[in-house]
Protein backbone atom coordinates (compact mmCIF):
# COMPACT_ATOMS: atom_id res chain seq x y z
CA UNK A 1 0.00 0.00 0.00
CA UNK A 2 1.24 3.25 -0.88
CA UNK A 3 2.52 5.37 1.97
CA UNK A 4 2.95 2.50 4.34
CA UNK A 5 5.96 3.05 6.39
CA UNK A 6 6.42 1.12 9.48
CA UNK A 7 2.70 -0.19 9.93
CA UNK A 8 0.44 -1.75 7.68
CA UNK A 9 -2.59 0.26 9.26
CA UNK A 10 -3.83 3.86 8.25
CA UNK A 11 -4.81 4.52 11.80
CA UNK A 12 -3.91 3.44 15.28
CA UNK A 13 -6.46 0.50 15.23
CA UNK A 14 -8.47 -1.37 18.59
CA UNK A 15 -7.28 -4.09 19.88
CA UNK A 16 -10.14 -4.57 22.74
CA UNK A 17 -12.83 -3.76 19.90
CA UNK A 18 -10.91 -6.44 18.00
CA UNK A 19 -10.68 -9.01 20.44
CA UNK A 20 -14.59 -8.67 21.25
CA UNK A 21 -15.53 -8.82 18.05
CA UNK A 22 -13.43 -11.91 17.74
CA UNK A 23 -15.74 -12.83 20.72
CA UNK A 24 -18.75 -12.53 19.74
CA UNK A 25 -18.75 -13.88 16.21
CA UNK A 26 -16.92 -16.77 17.80
CA UNK A 27 -20.28 -17.38 19.66
CA UNK A 28 -22.25 -16.66 16.88
CA UNK A 29 -20.45 -19.20 14.77
CA UNK A 30 -20.62 -21.66 17.62
CA UNK A 31 -24.96 -21.13 17.54
CA UNK A 32 -25.52 -21.11 14.48
CA UNK A 33 -23.09 -24.19 14.09
CA UNK A 34 -25.57 -25.92 16.80
CA UNK A 35 -28.66 -25.38 15.20
CA UNK A 36 -27.44 -26.09 11.19
CA UNK A 37 -25.72 -28.86 12.24
CA UNK A 38 -25.87 -30.41 15.34
CA UNK A 39 -30.15 -29.69 15.74
CA UNK A 40 -31.32 -29.57 12.50
CA UNK A 41 -29.15 -30.76 9.79
CA UNK A 42 -29.74 -28.44 7.42
CA UNK A 43 -27.20 -28.69 5.10
CA UNK A 44 -28.62 -26.33 2.77
CA UNK A 45 -27.76 -23.90 5.15
CA UNK A 46 -23.82 -24.59 5.48
CA UNK A 47 -22.76 -21.74 3.53
CA UNK A 48 -23.75 -19.34 6.22
CA UNK A 49 -21.63 -21.14 9.14
CA UNK A 50 -19.01 -21.65 7.09
CA UNK A 51 -18.77 -17.76 6.54
CA UNK A 52 -19.16 -16.94 9.87
CA UNK A 53 -16.23 -19.42 10.39
CA UNK A 54 -14.80 -17.23 7.93
CA UNK A 55 -15.20 -14.11 9.68
CA UNK A 56 -14.36 -15.81 12.97
CA UNK A 57 -10.59 -16.32 11.66
CA UNK A 58 -10.46 -13.20 9.79
CA UNK A 59 -11.00 -11.08 13.15
CA UNK A 60 -8.47 -13.20 14.96
CA UNK A 61 -5.82 -12.59 12.36
CA UNK A 62 -6.91 -8.96 13.10
CA UNK A 63 -6.12 -9.16 16.33
CA UNK A 64 -2.60 -11.13 15.42
CA UNK A 65 -2.20 -8.34 13.23
CA UNK A 66 -2.69 -5.35 15.60
CA UNK A 67 0.08 -6.60 17.85
CA UNK A 68 2.09 -7.14 14.65
CA UNK A 69 1.75 -3.90 13.27
CA UNK A 70 4.91 -4.39 10.66
CA UNK A 71 3.48 -7.92 9.22
CA UNK A 72 2.01 -7.23 6.15
CA UNK A 73 1.10 -10.87 5.16
CA UNK A 74 -1.26 -11.40 8.59
CA UNK A 75 -3.01 -7.87 7.70
CA UNK A 76 -3.68 -8.75 4.14
CA UNK A 77 -5.11 -12.28 4.99
CA UNK A 78 -7.10 -10.79 7.75
CA UNK A 79 -8.86 -8.10 5.18
CA UNK A 80 -8.90 -10.89 2.53
CA UNK A 81 -11.13 -13.14 4.81
CA UNK A 82 -13.18 -10.28 6.26
CA UNK A 83 -13.98 -9.17 2.49
CA UNK A 84 -14.98 -12.71 1.12
CA UNK A 85 -17.06 -14.30 4.10
CA UNK A 86 -20.19 -12.08 3.27
CA UNK A 87 -20.43 -13.42 -0.16
CA UNK A 88 -21.17 -17.03 1.45
CA UNK A 89 -23.75 -15.77 4.35
CA UNK A 90 -25.40 -14.00 1.11
CA UNK A 91 -25.71 -17.09 -0.66
CA UNK A 92 -27.65 -18.86 2.88
CA UNK A 93 -30.37 -15.71 1.58
CA UNK A 94 -30.47 -16.38 -1.74
CA UNK A 95 -31.11 -20.68 -1.27
CA UNK A 96 -34.12 -19.17 1.17
CA UNK A 97 -36.18 -17.41 -1.54
CA UNK A 98 -36.62 -20.96 -3.34
CA UNK A 99 -38.12 -22.55 -0.23
CA UNK A 100 -40.10 -20.14 0.70
CA UNK A 101 -41.91 -19.51 -2.41
CA UNK A 102 -42.68 -23.53 -2.60
CA UNK A 103 -44.02 -23.31 1.01
CA UNK A 104 -46.36 -20.25 1.01
CA UNK A 105 -47.70 -19.78 -2.41
CA UNK A 106 -49.90 -22.18 -4.22
CA UNK A 107 -48.29 -25.39 -6.37
CA UNK A 108 -49.78 -23.40 -9.85
CA UNK A 109 -48.26 -20.29 -8.85
CA UNK A 110 -44.54 -20.80 -7.66
CA UNK A 111 -43.52 -17.41 -9.92
CA UNK A 112 -42.33 -14.36 -9.43
CA UNK A 113 -42.13 -11.85 -12.17
CA UNK A 114 -42.91 -14.30 -14.41
CA UNK A 115 -39.80 -16.50 -13.20
CA UNK A 116 -40.24 -19.88 -10.95
CA UNK A 117 -38.81 -20.27 -7.37
CA UNK A 118 -35.94 -22.95 -8.65
CA UNK A 119 -34.88 -20.82 -10.84
CA UNK A 120 -34.18 -17.56 -8.49
CA UNK A 121 -32.24 -19.71 -6.48
CA UNK A 122 -30.36 -20.81 -9.83
CA UNK A 123 -29.82 -17.41 -10.64
CA UNK A 124 -28.97 -15.66 -8.08
CA UNK A 125 -26.02 -18.45 -6.33
CA UNK A 126 -25.12 -18.45 -9.83
CA UNK A 127 -24.69 -14.80 -9.29
CA UNK A 128 -22.92 -14.99 -5.66
CA UNK A 129 -20.42 -17.77 -7.50
CA UNK A 130 -19.42 -15.48 -10.27
CA UNK A 131 -19.08 -12.52 -7.58
CA UNK A 132 -17.29 -14.79 -4.76
CA UNK A 133 -14.88 -15.87 -7.54
CA UNK A 134 -14.11 -12.33 -8.69
CA UNK A 135 -13.23 -11.09 -5.19
CA UNK A 136 -11.64 -14.05 -4.47
CA UNK A 137 -9.21 -13.39 -7.55
CA UNK A 138 -8.74 -9.44 -7.26
CA UNK A 139 -8.18 -10.17 -3.66
CA UNK A 140 -5.73 -13.67 -3.98
CA UNK A 141 -3.79 -10.73 -6.91
CA UNK A 142 -3.67 -7.85 -4.37
CA UNK A 143 -2.78 -10.24 -1.81
CA UNK A 144 0.01 -12.06 -3.62
CA UNK A 145 2.07 -8.47 -3.19
CA UNK A 146 0.88 -7.92 -0.23
CA UNK A 147 -1.48 -5.06 -1.27
CA UNK A 148 1.35 -3.07 -2.04
CA UNK A 149 2.34 -1.65 -5.63
CA UNK A 150 0.81 -1.70 -9.14
CA UNK A 151 -0.48 -5.44 -9.14
CA UNK A 152 -2.15 -4.74 -5.77
CA UNK A 153 -4.40 -1.96 -7.30
CA UNK A 154 -5.26 -4.04 -10.44
CA UNK A 155 -6.53 -7.15 -7.74
CA UNK A 156 -8.28 -4.42 -6.28
CA UNK A 157 -10.07 -3.23 -9.25
CA UNK A 158 -11.31 -6.65 -9.87
CA UNK A 159 -12.07 -6.94 -5.79
CA UNK A 160 -14.09 -3.29 -6.45
CA UNK A 161 -15.83 -5.18 -9.92
CA UNK A 162 -17.19 -8.45 -7.57
CA UNK A 163 -18.35 -6.18 -4.90
CA UNK A 164 -20.59 -4.07 -7.22
CA UNK A 165 -21.48 -7.39 -8.90
CA UNK A 166 -22.39 -8.50 -5.40
CA UNK A 167 -24.22 -5.20 -4.83
CA UNK A 168 -26.53 -5.41 -7.88
CA UNK A 169 -27.35 -8.74 -7.55
CA UNK A 170 -28.28 -7.85 -3.90
CA UNK A 171 -30.43 -4.96 -5.00
CA UNK A 172 -32.19 -7.10 -7.65
CA UNK A 173 -32.67 -9.92 -5.29
CA UNK A 174 -34.45 -7.48 -2.51
CA UNK A 175 -36.89 -6.32 -5.52
CA UNK A 176 -38.02 -9.69 -6.38
CA UNK A 177 -38.07 -10.61 -2.91
CA UNK A 178 -39.98 -7.53 -2.10
CA UNK A 179 -42.66 -8.55 -4.48
CA UNK A 180 -42.82 -12.23 -3.32
CA UNK A 181 -43.69 -10.78 0.16
CA UNK A 182 -46.37 -8.99 -1.63
CA UNK A 183 -47.95 -11.50 -3.16
CA UNK A 184 -48.15 -13.80 0.12
CA UNK A 185 -50.58 -10.92 1.32
CA UNK A 186 -52.95 -12.49 -0.69
CA UNK A 187 -52.13 -15.35 -2.40
CA UNK A 188 -50.64 -17.59 1.00
CA UNK A 189 -51.58 -21.13 1.46
CA UNK A 190 -53.12 -22.22 4.41
CA UNK A 191 -50.72 -25.22 4.77
CA UNK A 192 -47.92 -22.80 4.52
CA UNK A 193 -45.75 -23.37 7.40
CA UNK A 194 -46.29 -21.92 10.97
CA UNK A 195 -43.75 -18.58 11.72
CA UNK A 196 -42.36 -18.65 8.02
CA UNK A 197 -43.12 -14.69 8.13
CA UNK A 198 -40.42 -14.91 10.86
CA UNK A 199 -37.63 -16.34 8.34
CA UNK A 200 -39.14 -13.28 5.84
CA UNK A 201 -37.99 -10.63 8.35
CA UNK A 202 -34.41 -13.04 9.22
CA UNK A 203 -34.18 -12.38 5.12
CA UNK A 204 -34.98 -9.04 4.90
CA UNK A 205 -32.62 -8.15 7.89
CA UNK A 206 -29.49 -9.77 6.65
CA UNK A 207 -29.97 -8.65 2.84
CA UNK A 208 -30.36 -5.11 3.87
CA UNK A 209 -27.42 -5.64 6.29
CA UNK A 210 -24.92 -7.25 3.45
CA UNK A 211 -26.22 -4.93 0.96
CA UNK A 212 -24.85 -1.77 2.82
CA UNK A 213 -21.84 -3.35 3.85
CA UNK A 214 -21.08 -4.09 0.40
CA UNK A 215 -21.97 -0.61 -0.45
CA UNK A 216 -19.21 0.72 1.97
CA UNK A 217 -17.00 -1.60 0.81
CA UNK A 218 -16.97 -0.44 -2.99
CA UNK A 219 -16.77 3.25 -1.20
CA UNK A 220 -13.75 2.16 0.61
CA UNK A 221 -12.00 0.41 -2.10
CA UNK A 222 -12.85 3.14 -4.52
CA UNK A 223 -11.21 5.70 -2.39
CA UNK A 224 -8.17 4.11 -2.15
CA UNK A 225 -5.61 3.80 1.59
CA UNK A 226 -5.61 7.48 1.47
CA UNK A 227 -9.38 7.91 1.52
CA UNK A 228 -11.71 8.59 4.55
CA UNK A 229 -12.72 4.89 5.02
CA UNK A 230 -9.25 3.14 4.89
CA UNK A 231 -7.90 6.04 7.69
CA UNK A 232 -10.50 6.12 10.32
CA UNK A 233 -11.40 2.79 12.17
CA UNK A 234 -14.67 3.68 13.34
CA UNK A 235 -16.35 3.41 8.96
CA UNK A 236 -15.04 -0.34 9.65
CA UNK A 237 -16.81 -0.99 12.66
CA UNK A 238 -19.86 0.03 12.14
CA UNK A 239 -20.47 -0.60 8.03
CA UNK A 240 -18.61 -3.96 8.37
CA UNK A 241 -17.64 -5.63 11.46
CA UNK A 242 -21.72 -4.85 13.46
CA UNK A 243 -23.79 -5.56 9.84
CA UNK A 244 -22.19 -8.61 9.29
CA UNK A 245 -22.39 -9.65 12.75
CA UNK A 246 -26.02 -8.93 13.28
CA UNK A 247 -26.79 -10.49 9.39
CA UNK A 248 -25.50 -13.56 10.87
CA UNK A 249 -27.11 -13.83 14.09
CA UNK A 250 -29.74 -13.06 12.81
CA UNK A 251 -30.24 -16.56 11.85
CA UNK A 252 -29.46 -17.48 15.17
CA UNK A 253 -32.70 -16.46 16.54
CA UNK A 254 -34.96 -17.23 13.38
CA UNK A 255 -33.39 -20.61 11.76
CA UNK A 256 -34.93 -21.11 8.48
CA UNK A 257 -35.14 -25.05 9.18
CA UNK A 258 -36.98 -24.18 12.81
CA UNK A 259 -40.25 -23.36 10.77
CA UNK A 260 -39.43 -24.38 7.29
CA UNK A 261 -38.17 -27.90 8.04
CA UNK A 262 -35.57 -30.20 6.72
CA UNK A 263 -36.24 -31.27 3.08
CA UNK A 264 -38.87 -34.51 3.00
CA UNK A 265 -35.89 -36.83 3.60
CA UNK A 266 -35.48 -40.63 5.49
CA UNK A 267 -33.53 -40.70 8.68
CA UNK A 268 -33.07 -43.48 10.56
CA UNK A 269 -35.79 -45.18 8.56
CA UNK A 270 -38.49 -42.19 9.77
CA UNK A 271 -39.79 -39.57 7.01
CA UNK A 272 -39.55 -36.32 8.39
CA UNK A 273 -43.04 -34.86 7.88
CA UNK A 274 -43.97 -31.53 7.66
CA UNK A 275 -45.91 -32.12 10.91
CA UNK A 276 -43.09 -32.56 13.10
CA UNK A 277 -41.68 -29.05 12.09
CA UNK A 278 -45.27 -27.44 13.51
CA UNK A 279 -46.95 -27.10 10.35
CA UNK A 280 -50.53 -26.42 9.97
CA UNK A 281 -51.81 -29.69 8.47
CA UNK A 282 -50.07 -31.95 6.23
CA UNK A 283 -48.16 -30.63 3.19
CA UNK A 284 -46.04 -32.76 0.39
CA UNK A 285 -41.91 -33.22 1.47
CA UNK A 286 -41.04 -32.10 -1.55
CA UNK A 287 -42.33 -28.68 -1.22
CA UNK A 288 -39.24 -28.43 1.39
CA UNK A 289 -37.13 -28.93 -1.31
CA UNK A 290 -35.04 -26.04 -3.42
Amino acid sequence: MAGITDSVWMYTPSFALAVLASILYSLTFLWLFYLTIIKYRAWYFTCVVIGAAIEVIGYALRCASIKNPTDIGTFASSLSLVVLAPVLVAAGNYLLIGRLIRVTLPANNHRVFGVHGRLLTRIFVGFDIVSFLVQGGGSGVASSVEWVGGTADVGVKILIAGLGLQAIAFLFFMAIFARFHFLTRSAAVREAPVGWEKVVVAVYVSSVLILIRCIYRVAEFAEGVEGYSFTHEWMFWVFEAVPMLIAIGTFCFFHPSAYLGRDGVFRGGRLLTPERFGYRSRVPGELLSL
